[in-house]
């Protein structure tokens, strides 16, 4: 895909966004100047939050019998 192309798609979903968290979260990447992939990897979830937090969601769901 040609460079040109991708930014006009990325530009017309930006348009597209009604949620204020999400253009928080791009405004945020729009001020970032590096990534550090070693200090990002460090805040995420261990493998055992991970299945806790799934297993505790998985429960909380309302399943019909």
């Amino acid at each position: 895909m040609e460079i040109a192309t991708q930014k006009k798609e990325i530009i017309d979903w930006i348009l597209s966004i009604e949620d204020q968290t999400v253009l928080d979260e791009i405004e945020t990447l729009k001020k970032q100047t590096s990534f550090d992939f070693d200090e990002e990897f460090k805040k995420g979830l261990t493998v055992e939050e991970f299945r806790k937090r799934t297993t505790e969601f998985i429960k909380s769901l309302p399943w019909k019998k």
